[in-house]
């Protein structure tokens, strides 16, 4: 039954709903209106019949020989006979009828009833005949210092009549207004789907080829339309994504190409001739180098899809910066020393970050070993560490030509380099910076850049 329900279409479940909600209100309303007007019809009889006793008790007396007889006579003198609306019943204290008044002859009374069950004040229906309810009162009095019970009695034909007339005109409408909600509900359910219809045909179109498309939104401030931002956004960041995957594979193509075009031609020259040895060394020396390279280039590649995929699991623990930024230091010092360059290193001793040791070791190292490549010779690097306000903040400054504003966002992009026509000896390959980022980021900091062109930059690396 669950899978049936549920292979129906929403707008048909929404329409079910609907209309079973509207009939089950429509029923609870049904009900509780029949309960009141019963309660006010009764409530009336009732009324009426305490009228009723107040008119009959004052007009009772007992004659000469003790019997009880009604006063009031009828239009031609007959005595216990007139057209009234109530019938009444005088009982003695010990259950003997004292005076019958009903509307038929006593000969013609069918069913009698019993004598009252006591003396206290009761409101009851029966049944005289069939098809035939009375509403009753019975309720003690005094006709001339003796006791008696009264009972008294209402024709209940009227109330019954209306309250089944009641009872027709809810049986009748109640399918007419289900049906009616249910073509409303509909209506407004198509109405209100009419959104996401739209954005479904809108979006079976879209394909990895067309991910600039974007749905429709006609409203963003509704749901459907913040529904409809939310997908746009994705084919966003999708779109962004694939243009990114596409340029990192170009990029990564072109770059894994170089290195190896190289070892062929290479190696094409080696074989061309008859080398001595020293020109054999020269050649396999060569190759190497580039074999080097291109090892360099496709173990950054896998670092950063690593990071990126979030395969690579953290190992946090309490890192000692001044030593972490001395291992820095040491693992560049050749590097800075072929350059003739000064590396200063400040950091107040006892401070500690909680982080991955690797990771973070990695990211200084490139940002580093980026400010080393792009200072000139004789030059100075500064790197220093501090807690600014409940973060490590460990700055590394070059004096190196700057970066303009234009180049500030994208250096951090994989394969980007300032300038094109350096050669990727002296420029990298331009993902020292991105595996940096990456990894600042994955360790939950961030990397912010200081530079004007001329003056140098200033990378901090800002961690929690």
């Amino acid at each position: 039954m669950i899978s049936v329900w549920q292979r129906r279409s929403f707008k048909v479940r929404l329409t079910l709903w609907y209309a079973a909600v509207m009939a089950a209100a429509i029923a609870i309303f049904a009900a509780v209106a029949y309960e009141i007007v019963e309660h006010r019809l009764a409530a009336e009889l009732d009324r009426q019949l305490r009228i009723d006793f107040d008119l009959v008790e004052a007009q009772l007396e007992k004659d000469s020989s003790g019997q009880m007889r009604w006063t009031v006579h009828g239009a031609h003198g007959d005595e216990g006979f007139a057209r009234l609306a109530a019938w009444f019943e005088v009982w003695s204290e010990d259950g003997r009828l004292l005076l019958r008044h009903w509307p038929v002859p006593e000969s013609a009374v069918r069913s009698p009833l019993a004598a009252p069950a006591g003396s206290a004040l009761r409101f009851y229906e029966a049944e005289l005949e069939s098809g035939f309810h009375v509403r009753l009162m019975e309720r003690p009095a005094r006709v001339q210092e003796t006791g008696v019970v009264m009972r008294l009695f209402r024709d209940e034909t009227e109330m019954r009549r209306t309250l089944r007339e009641l009872i027709e005109v809810f049986v009748i409408s109640l399918p007419i207004a289900v049906l009616g909600a249910a073509i409303g509900g509909y209506l407004v359910a198509r109405r209100s789907l009419k959104p996401v219809t739209t954005m479904a045909a809108h979006a079976q179109k879209i394909t990895s080829e067309s991910l600039s498309a974007r749905l429709p939104n006609p409203n963003p401030q509704d749901e459907f339309g913040q529904l409809a931002s939310v997908f746009n956004d994705t084919l966003r960041r999708l779109e962004s994504s694939f243009a990114e995957l596409k340029r990192f594979t170009g990029d990564a193509s072109h770059e894994l190409r170089t290195p190896l075009t190289a070892l062929r031609t290479v190696g094409e020259v080696g074989l061309r001739g008859d080398p001595d040895v020293r020109a054999l060394r020269e050649t396999i020396g060569s190759m190497l180098e580039e074999a080097q390279r291109l090892d360099v280039l496709i173990d950054s590649l896998l670092t950063l899809a690593r990071l990126e995929s979030g395969e690579a699991s953290l190992q946090r623990e309490t890192v000692a910066v001044p030593e972490l930024i001395h291992e820095v230091h040491d693992s560049l010092a050749v590097l800075a020393a072929e350059k003739h360059q000064r590396v200063e290193l400040q950091a107040p001793a006892g401070l500690t970050v909680v982080s991955d040791r690797i990771l973070l070791r990695q990211a200084l190292l490139n940002i580093a070993h980026n400010a080393i490549r792009h200072s000139p010779p004789n030059g100075e690097i500064s790197i220093h560490a501090a807690n600014e306000r409940g973060h490590i903040v460990i700055q590394i400054a070059d004096q190196g030509g700057g970066i303009a504003p234009e180049h500030r966002e994208r250096i951090f992009e994989r394969f980007y380099r300032i300038d094109k026509a350096r050669s990727r000896a002296d420029g990298g390959y331009g993902l020292g910076l991105a595996i940096a980022k990456w990894s600042i980021e994955r360790l939950g900091g961030r990397i912010e850049l200081e530079s004007a062109v001329g003056q140098g930059s200033r990378f901090r690396v800002v961690l929690p």
